[in-house]
């Protein structure tokens, strides 16, 4: 089991798998919990803290080394991986589950 500190290269490694899984992935890591198949863990450093995110069925984990780096990594899957507004996420899922349904 290693550690990466590339997004792109543990993205394609993961599968986001539609919308829930892309939305799994922010809240895990903006929460520091388990949401779907992430798991993200936080550490604290001398420096601040450090984010260990660690997706169902890969062996590898995404290594995240200060804050900066999470919130890089969190606008880099909204800019790549969602059409959300600025910081709007959570709307941009609402929507998604909404246009999903089939009343």
């Amino acid at each position: 089991m290693g550690k990466t500190t590339n997004f792109e290269t543990w993205l394609s490694d993961v599968i986001l798998e539609g919308n829930e899984d892309v939305y799994d992935l922010y809240n895990s890591i903006s929460n520091f919990e388990q949401s779907g198949k992430f798991y993200t863990s936080k550490e604290v450093t001398n420096d601040g803290y450090e984010y260990l995110v660690k997706a169902d069925g890969n062996e590898d984990s995404l290594y995240l080394e200060s804050d900066e780096r999470k919130f890089e990594f969190l606008n880099y899957l909204k800019a790549n991986h969602t059409d959300a507004d600025e910081n709007d996420i959570d709307v941009w899922y609402e929507m998604k589950k909404e246009l999903g349904r089939t009343d």
